[in-house]
């Protein structure tokens, strides 16, 4: 029978129709609209679009996604079209608080879920009636636990790929071939494989399951405080996080902090809770969600600020405001907005600032031995004493360590005072300067080193002033101008 007649809902003989095939527990919106034009004895999926209202099902590019409304459906079925959005993803995505437009949808399903028909072929036979799981979309989930077997994606009797939406409504044939898909055999799931997919399995089952009552936007931010406060007590940064994860650590700050312009996918959630140890159903555990209702007391924060300074002693961090609230879960200007909690951390910025102090100390009096005993050397030598010389021995420039180190400026002071001339290079006509760096240059480049000012000048023990101010050697290391101008700076 045509559909023409049916095309003016508003005149057709019926507007429900004669078979409404009940719709199975998760099964894929793709599956019931093929069954139920298969029941009904049409003959394209199209036929059933145009009772519908017009609906164009084959043009579908994303099946299984969630519409805004399916007021057709629902009219020549009978079932409420709540009754539809449960064969979607769409309580899924209220799980994860996402909002239902095109991109979005896209940006957290990618790299999630299959392309094309995935099935268990033993699952196939032995329902009645048969039909498509939504849990076969998810390419996280290896195989069917309840016969053990893997999944297959292509037709067992002719290897070809299998659409999602078929045109012709022929739920268990392939279209290529017309072979039976419930006889095609599937290899069985390995000792590896049977826990993970008994835990995949009821964590889909779990996010494909109505919630109780609708999550709301700011319920769902919990989830990001459950992922936070489990990252924490396994003493985890976000950078390392984010390093497991493969992944930027804005993505990791997108779970945590349930931020409005979210990258993270349902891959990510779903390997973040696995780096932590816990399945998605612990993780959306409704007792411990409520836990994290109530705002934290500053006594609670106190104590979660002292498990952090521990973990950064711990792992010999400096424990800097940023730091702990990298690991609470707050920025450090919102942590000093709790006046015992600024008062602690106050304490520990202090000692730390301290330690500097210390530390430069003991540094300055280890570099100024370091100094003295070159002094001596280079006196006992009886070499001419070029503090520049000096100073590139140690690896730090003249500029740096008389402005850096007072005790090392003073020394050198004292030395220039107590011996006269024996701070500075020796005193050199003009044509022993250019023959001096002629030869150190010939020195440099026969043994294959960059020829820059700091090595001619530790060769030729002049200064740096004193090889500018000849315009002889100025032009003599004119072709390495850039290199030993971009050294001396």
């Amino acid at each position: 029978m045509g559909t023409d007649l049916w095309v003016d809902r508003e005149r057709a003989i019926w507007k429900v129709l004669p078979l409404r095939p009940q719709p199975q527990p998760f099964e894929s919106i793709t599956s019931y609209i093929i069954r139920l034009a298969e029941a009904n004895g049409l003959q394209s999926i199209n036929e059933l679009g145009t009772l519908a209202g017009g609906m164009i099902f084959s043009d579908l590019k994303n099946p299984d996604y969630p519409a805004a409304a399916y007021p057709g459906l629902a009219q020549i079925t009978g079932y409420p079209e709540e009754r539809w959005f449960d064969m979607t993803f769409f309580h899924l995505l209220q799980h994860f608080g996402y909002a239902m437009n095109r991109y979005s949808l896209h940006r957290f399903f990618q790299g999630s879920l299959a392309s094309s028909l995935r099935y268990c072929p033993l699952c196939l036979a032995a329902h009645a009636p048969a039909y498509y799981s939504l849990l076969w979309r998810f390419l996280v989930l290896p195989g069917c636990i309840e016969h053990g077997v893997r999944f297959l994606d292509q037709c067992g009797h002719c290897g070809s790929p299998l659409p999602l939406l078929k045109c012709l409504p022929q739920l268990t044939k392939c279209l290529t071939c017309q072979g039976d898909l419930r006889t095609c055999e599937s290899p069985r799931l390995d000792d590896d494989d049977v826990e993970r997919t008994d835990r995949r399995t009821n964590d889909l089952k779990m996010l494909l399951t109505p919630r109780p009552r609708p999550l709301e936007k700011e319920e769902a931010k919990l989830i990001g405080k459950r992922y936070q406060l489990l990252r924490q007590q396994r003493g985890l940064w976000i950078p390392e996080v984010a390093h497991l994860l493969g992944r930027d650590t804005s993505v990791v700050r997108d779970i945590d902090y349930v931020r409005r312009f979210r990258q993270a996918s349902l891959h990510d959630y779903i390997r973040y809770a696995d780096i932590l140890g816990y399945s998605q159903c612990e993780i959306f555990d409704e007792p411990s969600l409520q836990d994290l209702v109530a705002p934290f007391s500053e006594e609670q924060l106190l104590d979660q600020v002292e498990t952090a300074i521990h973990q950064l002693k711990v792992r010999g961090k400096p424990i800097l405001p940023g730091s702990v609230g990298d690991l609470v879960g707050m920025t450090g200007s919102r942590l000093k907005q709790y006046p015992r909690v600024k008062k602690l951390l106050n304490r520990y910025e202090a000692q730390r600032k301290q330690e500097i102090v210390q530390f430069d100390i003991k540094q300055e009096e280890e570099l100024f031995k370091q100094v003295e005993h070159i002094l001596k050397q280079l006196e006992a030598c009886e070499e001419p004493i070029v503090l520049q010389h000096v100073c590139d021995l140690v690896g730090l420039s003249y500029s740096w360590i008389v402005k850096k180190y007072p005790r090392i400026r003073a020394l050198f002071h004292e030395w220039q005072k107590s011996r006269s001339g024996g701070g500075l290079s020796p005193r050199l006509n003009e044509e022993a300067k250019v023959q001096q760096v002629q030869a150190a240059i010939n020195v440099l480049v026969s043994h294959g080193e960059a020829v820059t000012l700091r090595r001619i000048r530790q060769i030729v023990r002049l200064t740096q002033k004193q090889l500018r101010s000849s315009p002889r050697v100025k032009a003599l290391l004119a072709h390495y101008t850039k290199k030993w101008q971009r050294e001396a700076s």
